[in-house]
Formats: C-alpha cells, sequence, structure tokens
C-alpha cells in the first residue's frame, strides 16, 4: 500500500496532481483519488483501506475541501486510527468546526500558488521528519512557513518571523485562523535576508530548561478545566523530579494562557529551549491527549504525539509524555522505578483525582471562601480513596490556612492539620509537598527551631530545581531575621518561576524590611498584577504606598479586595491603617472596633488587632494584643517579629520580652 494518503476537494484536483506528481518524483508512494470522486454512496473501502494502511494523510486544506463532507470523512477516520496528519494549505483558509478538533496542535505546511517550490520542500522535509523517505538528495535550508494567525491580531515580531523561516515545519497551532493576504506577502522576503537576521537574532537556549504550557480543554467553555490544570501540573511535578532537568514553575506557565506569543518568544522570555504545548479532550470516561514538543531556538518540533483512551489510562499517558520529553532532551530513558517514582501522591479514582485537582485550584486562590470549599473537596476524594496522599496534603494544608486566614483557632486547625500530614507521609514517605509542610509547621505552629535548618537545607539540595520549595524556604529565612539568605533562594527560585506572584510578595517584603522601597516597589509591583487580590500582596503594597504618600490609590485597591474576599480581617487591618495615616482616624477607628466586635463571634487573630493598635500608637494595647497572639499561638506570631509596622516598638524591652517567654527571641535575631 501507499506510504501517503491525500485527502482533497475534487475542484482542487489540477493543483493536487501537480503536488502528487512532485511527491512521487522524490521515490514517494502516494495513494490519491484520481478520480475526485464526490458523494457518500462512492466511499468506497478501498478509500477506507488505503486509509488505514498509509503511514501518513497529507490533508489539503482549502475553501473547497473544508466544504467536502469526505474529506471531513477522511479526517475523522485517520485520526480514529491515530494516523500521523500533514496539513498542506492551498491557500488561507479558515479552519471549520468540523475539522478542529483533529486539527488541534498539529503542524501545517503552506502550498500557495506562486511558492510551489519552497513549499515542496517543506512538504518533504516534513514527511521525513514523519518517517517517510525521500529519494531526494538536497532539500532547502531555507523554507519560507508561518505560524497561523488569528484575524485582526498584531503581526509577529522580526524574531518570529526569522524563526520560522529557517525551519520546514511550523510549530504548533490550535485552531487559530490564518494571517491576512499583506502578512502573507510580508513573509515572502528574500531568503537571505531572513537567513541573515535569523543568525544575529535567534541565541540558542538550553534544550534541558523546559516550559510546560497550559493546554488547551477541548470541550465545553469551563467544564473539565480542573482535570486538563491538574494533568498539566501534575507533568509539571514529574518533571521537576528528573534529574538534569530544569522546569519553568508552572505559576510562570500559566501567564501564557491563550497567549499569542510564538514558542521562539516564549522561549527567549523564559530562557527556556524546549516547550510541551497540548490539548486535552473528555467526554465522559474518553481521554484524548494531544502534546507537541517544540525546540524553542528553531521553533521546530521535537516529536508528537496522539494518546486515547480511557480516562484511567490518565497516569500512564502521563508517563509515556515524560519518557518521551527526557528522550528527547537527555537521550536517555528512565527504568519502570524511576518512572513510576516520579509522579508520588496519585489516585486511580478518577472522580477523587477530579476533587482533589479542583481543591488544589481553590487553595490557591488564598480566599477565605474559596479555602473552605477546598477542604469539603478533599474530605470527598478521602472518601472514594482512603490511600490518597495528595488529599491528605491537600486537607493538611487547608486546615493550616484555615488559621492562616483567621478562619480557625490554631488549637482546632493545627492538630487537624499534623494529622492530615501525619497520614500523608505514611502512604507516602516521599511526598514533598508534605514533608516541606511538615518544616513548616514545625516552625511557625510549635516553634521548635531545633535542626530546622539541617532539614531545609537537606531538601533544597535535593530539590534544588523546584521553585516552590526554594519560595517557601525563602520565607522562612526572611522571618528568621536572614536577608541574604532570604533574598539568594528567592532570587534562585525566579529564575525557574520569574512569574510567580507570591516570591515576588516575599522578595518585596524583604526588601522592605530592609528599607529599599525601590526594590519592594518593583517586586510588589509585579506581584499584584499577577495577584491582585491575594491578601499579603496587598498587605505589602498598603506599607509601600504609604511610604509614598499613595493613600488614595491603595485606599481604593483595598475596598476592592474586602468586598471581593468576604471581609478579610488582614485586609481590614490594612485599611484602617491607610486611613490612620492619611489622617482619616473617624474611619480608622470604625475597622478597629468592627474587628473588635467580629473577635467576640469569630477567630480574629491577635496579631492582626497588635499591629493595628502599633499604628495608632497604643503600646499597651500593642503589647496586650500581642501577648494573645503568642498564647493563641497565633500562626502570624513567629514572623511578626521583623515586620516594618513593629521598627518603632522592637527594641522596646517588653516586646523583646514577649519573643523571649516564647522561646523565639534568639532564633529570630540570630544571636
Amino acid at each position: 500500500m501507499a506510504e501517503v494518503f491525500i485527502s482533497y476537494g475534487s475542484a482542487d484536483r489540477k493543483q493536487i496532481q501537480d503536488l502528487v506528481s512532485r511527491l512521487r518524483q522524490a521515490g514517494i508512494t502516494v495513494w490519491i483519488d484520481e478520480a475526485g470522486i464526490e458523494g457518500a454512496a462512492m466511499w468506497s473501502e478501498e478509500i477506507v483501506g488505503a486509509i488505514d494502511n498509509c503511514k501518513v494523510l497529507i490533508l489539503t486544506i482549502s475553501p473547497n475541501s473544508t466544504k467536502s463532507k469526505n474529506v471531513v470523512r477522511e479526517l475523522a477516520l485517520a485520526s480514529e486510527g491515530e494516523k500521523t496528519i500533514l496539513p498542506i494549505f492551498l491557500e488561507p483558509t479558515d479552519i471549520p468546526e468540523s475539522m478542529k478538533y483533529q486539527l488541534a496542535g498539529i503542524q501545517r505546511v503552506e502550498y500557495f500558488t506562486g511558492n510551489e517550490e519552497q513549499a515542496i520542500d517543506s512538504v518533504l522535509r516534513a514527511l521525513s521528519r514523519l518517517g517517510i523517505s525521500t529519494e531526494k538528495k538536497e532539500v532547502s535550508q531555507t523554507v519560507t512557513t508561518k505560524t497561523i494567525e488569528p484575524k485582526g491580531k498584531s503581526k509577529p515580531s522580526s524574531f518570529a518571523i526569522a524563526a520560522a523561516a529557517v525551519i520546514a515545519i511550523i510549530s504548533l497551532i490550535f485552531f487559530l485562523k490564518p494571517s491576512n493576504q499583506e502578512t502573507t506577502n510580508k513573509l515572502k522576503t528574500s531568503t537571505k535576508e531572513i537567513s541573515a537576521n535569523s543568525q544575529e537574532e535567534a541565541k540558542p537556549l538550553d534544550k534541558n530548561r523546559i516550559v510546560i504550557l497550559p493546554f488547551k480543554n477541548i470541550g465545553t467553555p469551563g467544564e473539565n478545566d480542573h482535570i486538563v490544570e491538574g494533568i498539566v501540573d501534575d507533568l509539571n511535578t514529574m518533571l521537576t523530579n528528573v534529574d538534569g532537568l530544569k522546569v519553568i514553575g508552572s505559576a510562570s506557565a500559566k501567564t501564557y494562557r491563550n497567549s499569542d506569543k510564538t514558542p521562539g518568544e516564549i522561549g527567549q522570555e523564559l530562557n527556556a529551549g524546549t516547550l510541551l504545548q497540548g490539548s486535552i479532550q473528555k467526554s465522559g470516561s474518553k481521554l484524548k491527549i494531544n502534546v507537541r514538543l517544540i525546540d524553542t531556538t528553531t521553533s521546530e518540533n521535537i516529536w508528537g504525539n496522539s494518546l486515547s483512551g480511557s480516562e484511567s489510562d490518565r497516569s500512564k499517558f502521563q508517563q509515556k509524555i515524560i519518557q518521551s520529553i527526557v528522550n528527547k532532551t537527555k537521550g536517555t530513558l528512565l527504568n519502570q522505578k524511576e518512572l513510576g517514582s516520579l509522579n508520588i501522591g496519585d489516585t486511580n479514582n478518577n472522580e477523587a483525582y477530579s476533587f482533589v485537582k479542583r481543591g488544589y485550584e481553590l487553595l490557591n486562590g488564598s480566599s477565605r471562601n474559596e479555602n473552605k470549599k477546598a477542604i469539603d473537596l478533599f474530605l470527598k476524594a478521602i472518601e472514594l480513596d482512603p490511600n490518597y496522599s495528595d488529599a491528605y496534603y491537600g486537607l493538611a494544608k487547608g486546615e493550616y490556612d484555615l488559621s492562616y486566614l483567621s478562619l480557625k483557632k490554631p488549637k482546632d486547625s493545627i492538630p487537624l492539620a499534623k494529622m492530615y500530614l501525619k497520614k500523608a507521609l505514611e502512604i507516602n514517605p516521599n511526598h514533598l509537598r508534605s514533608k516541606v509542610l511538615k518544616i513548616i509547621l514545625t516552625l511557625k505552629a510549635d516553634w521548635n527551631t531545633k535542626n530546622t535548618y539541617k532539614s531545609i537545607e537537606s531538601i533544597l539540595a535535593e530539590h534544588k530545581n523546584n521553585p516552590l520549595v526554594a519560595g517557601d524556604f525563602g520565607d522562612v529565612f526572611i522571618h528568621s531575621g536572614q536577608s541574604k539568605k532570604a533574598i539568594d533562594i528567592l532570587n534562585q527560585s525566579l529564575i525557574l518561576d520569574p512569574k510567580n506572584s507570591s516570591i515576588h510578595a516575599r522578595l518585596a517584603l524583604q526588601y522592605l524590611i530592609l528599607g529599599n522601597i525601590n526594590l519592594a516597589e518593583k517586586h510588589n509591583s509585579e506581584a499584584v498584577k499577577l495577584s491582585p487580590n491575594y491578601q499579603m500582596v496587598l498587605h505589602i503594597r498598603s506599607l509601600i504606598l504609604m511610604k509614598q504618600n499613595r493613600y488614595t490609590e491603595i485606599e481604593n485597591l483595598l475596598k476592592e479586595a474586602i468586598q471581593n474576599d468576604d471581609k478579610n480581617p488582614v485586609t481590614m487591618m490594612s485599611l484602617g491603617i491607610v486611613y490612620w495615616r492619611s489622617g482619616k482616624k473617624e474611619e480608622a477607628y470604625k475597622l478597629l472596633i468592627e474587628l473588635l466586635d467580629r473577635r467576640n463571634s469569630e477567630y480574629i487573630k491577635g496579631g492582626i488587632l497588635a499591629r493595628f493598635f502599633t499604628v495608632i500608637d497604643d503600646k499597651e494595647k500593642a503589647f496586650k494584643w500581642l501577648k494573645i497572639s503568642r498564647e493563641e499561638k497565633d500562626t502570624d506570631f513567629f514572623h511578626m517579629y521583623h515586620w516594618p509596622i513593629f521598627d518603632g516598638i522592637r527594641n522596646n524591652s517588653e516586646f523583646i520580652k514577649i519573643y523571649k517567654d516564647a522561646g523565639l527571641f534568639e532564633y529570630l535575631t540570630n544571636k
């Protein structure tokens, strides 16, 4: 049987015959319906057999072919048979809904009139990469191709055009429309000029530095988003555990969701030489994953695959993808033990998996209402799978956050957090997030500082390429007064996760503590841009803007945040401080009274009130509430020592005594 099957619309027969002739001249066996038969009645078993036995289906795309029922059927049959599909555009054409799913993430070649010589080189090169041998000895090294752009979008950068010009296959596309003719004509610049520009602008990037972009969810908008997100996050976590690979943090990768930037542009921005892009379709219990691995220096496709099966095959699909990535980047393969150990804490229960991934999404929002919903989801997951360590970690983190968000007293939440954490580590002693949280709880909840640094350094050494680990422990060093160590660790984490709002917020706090307002402003502005409702970000923002006398700006920001997050006490405190320092003392007192009244019916952390009274210069009440914070083991107490709000009383003997009585003074001051 023929190696290549060509699907086309009958009206394009003349142009297709020329393509077929050129392919056969190159020694490629081609099957084509020579008569261009239309009509379902004539869609023969011969055609079905030819598709079934071919290696590659060339799908010619034009206004004629996209209207052909037989072309749509041939594409569907090839897709179901997991055949490799190579779209060839005969002219700029919108992709119809009937073809969008099958073409998700697949490369294209332009075979426009007047550009046949370059186009045939492109086709031959593509087929060669897809395993089709050719007798053609030399193929031009410079081929004009382009990424399909949405109509109305701005033209690609010169770098993107140059990078696209030196490859035979274009980078991944996701259902985007062709650009206008003006852009097409401009892309037909002389090959010498384009090649010169590419040599000047393209910079080789580290291929072992990888970014996994958010996958496209094919289906009803909003439905199964958490599943798609979870699968991608799992891939990110798994790759992070592979020695020799550096994985861009998921927080940074997610900023490119729905981005129009090319793989080359993203690679340059993140200094990532390899990019993984894909799409996922979940329909009932069926799961289909399309993935492509791209060299961002050249925009060349390194590897691609389409995986179809049951949702229960998810873990198997993930391992297959990881194995292929490792093979294409490092040139090695993982053994079964290595491969199986990458994704620890997983479950085979699909419904439990769905609950946990949705729960993680809610936790990451740092919202009071969402936190409580997340805990309910983790509990449901454990009902379905009592040995799901990720679910127990989620519960532990959720309970800890309940205290942090002033929703539950530490004496009620922390014991539960410890219990769930213990269970997670019993199930899986290597569960990294649980090990990190255990150290955090040991410090911030138990105030046990013995051997802490040793444990931290051990985990940092083992997981030096995990930005989340570095971010969490950087926070520890901030609050223990080790500024240089904190800045070093946090900056190191930014190398792999440059658009992580939490890391930027922590750096802003550290620079604020050091009195470097410019750097504090720089990092906090970035954090606000990335996570505008994150309470820590807003609190730091308020302190910075107050130092700059920008009261109106921060007042409006905090008012909106209070409404969006169930009257978060920390945000209310921040607004009260703004009122006080801007001269609106009556408004400040109203918020203070409201917080004190709420304290009678709900948990309001003593540390919040201690900070509020410190700002209004009522030292007696400030020390009273600081003692209450200590007695309640308020999770704020550990890290409040170095907060700028206490600059005026930090050397006060009463302040020092409060921390000495807690056994933390020496640790927090490195004395």
